[in-house]
């Protein structure tokens, strides 16, 4: 992806003291950025400050470099240092703010913004950046409203179109992300990430030609793309295509064997073969990797009671309803495990937790009445499996 965001802080000078003649360090630190020499661009401008302590460039310059090497609180000290210095100009509000993010002050990041937009007209930069923040607090709906401010300071900013669409997405605004994505990649042509993500909005909305048309070329430009491997093992894996999906997975395991995602789609995989053999180390691995995960309990609790493991299923199951009390499987799985286990209480209760925490689900009904047969209750039977009939309907 093209350095935008990263370039317009760095060398846009906001007022006049950014411009004035640079000295010789800055300029070899500039030159060094721009070929890519990062390292020795940080040290240019340090020396550019021990040379001058107050110069306004090199702080901007050097402390949007520690945020690109995860330097944060460095970043966040020079942005202190450069306001101070400058009286508060835009360059050093927001080289705070994208730092006090960083270091998780997200509301004093959104703080600082307010203060300074208050006062000035309102710019694209600074609304995005307070778009991030917003975000990072987890308020997603005002962080929509704020890309959308920023984009309207300045349409053509691409980053501002790429983050809203993330959040549209992430809602299952399927066209408003789809519009976003579309914007974004007309701006900014090569960027193998955006691409992956328009994908899996096609393949959410089964458009499945364009979603493998962008999982390609996500992978044209970037071969080592091994979210788009994932995505496009999933996509072949649906579509009946065993071969092509393993050899997605495991390209993508062999890029980042600490990646989870592959791991877990490989086991489902091996799972609807009911090779659950094969399946049960991938979905170990995936836990182990992602143990906060909910949605990969569920599915090694499935495994586990597919090889009459149903205590540790059941352990499972539990450990997914913990994480999540709104995934289904987890209740689910551990009415099934009881159920296998003939621990028909137990079975009944886990699904009545299910119905009451998600009481639309039309499987709690049916599972329930399996169990009403059993303890030889056939009147609840009947209207649990009505009652299942008249929720898949709909």
């Amino acid at each position: 992806m093209k350095k935008f965001l990263f370039s317009i802080v760095l060398f846009t000078c906001c007022n006049a003291a950014f411009c004035q003649s640079l000295s010789p360090q800055d300029a070899e630190g500039t030159a060094l950025y721009k070929a890519g020499k990062i390292e020795e661009a940080m040290t240019a401008f340090q020396k550019a400050l021990v040379t001058n302590p107050a110069g306004l460039y090199s702080l901007n310059a050097l402390g949007n470099i520690y945020l690109s090497q995860n330097k944060n609180q460095e970043a966040y000290d020079l942005a202190l240092k450069g306001i101070k210095l400058s009286n508060g100009t835009a360059n050093f509000v927001v080289l705070q703010a994208k730092a006090a993010i960083k270091i998780g002050k997200a509301a004093e990041a959104v703080k600082v913004l307010d203060a300074f937009l208050q006062k000035n007209q309102p710019d694209f930069m600074l609304l995005f950046v307070k778009g991030n923040a917003l975000v990072d607090l987890n308020e997603q709906q005002q962080a929509i409203g704020i890309y959308s401010k920023s984009i309207d300071a300045n349409p053509d900013f691409p980053n501002a179109y790429l983050e809203r669409a993330k959040l549209f997405a992430g809602l299952e605004r399927w066209p408003q992300a789809l519009d976003d994505y579309n914007h974004y990649i007309s701006l900014v042509s090569d960027d193998a990430d955006a691409y992956n993500l328009r994908g899996i909005v096609f393949f959410k909305t089964n458009v499945t030609e364009k979603a493998l048309a962008d999982f390609n070329s996500s992978l044209q430009l970037n071969p080592k793309q091994e979210f788009a491997l994932a995505n496009r093992g999933v996509l072949y894996r649906n579509s009946n295509q065993t071969d092509k999906a393993l050899s997605d997975f495991n390209a993508a395991i062999a890029i980042d064997p600490d990646y989870a995602d592959p791991y877990f789609e490989k086991a489902i995989l091996y799972d609807n073969q009911k090779d659950y053999n094969n399946a049960l180390p991938l979905i170990n691995k995936a836990v182990k990797l992602q143990p906060s995960w909910s949605l990969y309990r569920g599915e090694q609790s499935k495994i586990l009671i597919a090889l009459d493991k149903s205590v540790e299923g059941i352990a499972a199951a539990q450990e997914a309803i913990r994480l999540d009390s709104k995934n289904p499987d987890g209740y689910l799985f551990k009415a099934v495990a009881f159920y296998n286990l003939e621990k028909f209480d137990d079975a009944l209760q886990a699904a009545n937790d299910g119905i009451s925490s998600i009481p639309g689900n039309y499987l709690f009904y049916s599972l329930r009445a399996s169990v009403y047969r059993k303890k030889g209750n056939n009147t609840l039977a009947d209207a649990d499996d009505a009652h299942a009939k008249e929720l898949s309907t709909h």
